[in-house]
Parts: structure tokens; sequence; C-alpha cells
């Protein structure tokens, strides 16, 4: 997982629920996104925190989103962003 993704896990969720954070978003995998690419699953991750701000029961419903369509976390976090991912 990249430093970009971890920094997020770090500001968004306690110390408590980081590994658990880590361990949810690795449940996307490369077979879960287009092309298998490195590219797509790290915005489907990054679009994952975005929606869950922090929450982690969010994060796991998220997380299933992604793995279903990851295209539609990407739509989510695009249209409800406040930031760029």
């Amino acid at each position: 997982m990249d430093e970009e993704l971890l920094e997020m896990i770090e500001e968004d969720f306690p110390e408590q629920n980081r590994e658990e954070a880590k361990k949810q978003l690795e449940r996307i995998t490369l077979r879960h996104v287009m092309d298998e690419s490195e590219f797509n699953l790290a915005n489907a991750r990054r679009a994952v925190l975005h929606l869950a701000k922090g929450n982690m029961a969010d994060l796991v419903h998220y997380v299933e989103c992604a793995m279903a369509d990851f295209r539609d976390v990407i739509y989510w976090a695009y249209t409800t962003k406040e930031d760029d991912l």
C-alpha cells in the first residue's frame, strides 16, 4: 500500500482501527479493477477512504461496493469531494 494511503489512514482513523482499516482496503485487489491496473487500484482505495471519513462501518461498506464495481466508489468520491483525491 502506498505512502499516501497510509497517511490517509493515519489521519482519518484512531490508532486502534488503523490495522483493520488497512486489512479492509487490502480486500480490494487488482482483480477488482479494470485492466488489473495499480493506478485504478490506488484510486479505488483512495476513494473508499475519502467516502468513509474515518468510519469503520462505512469503510467496510465502501470496500464491498468497490469489490463489486470499483467505478462506483470513484464516481461517488468525485461527486462528493471537497478536495482533490
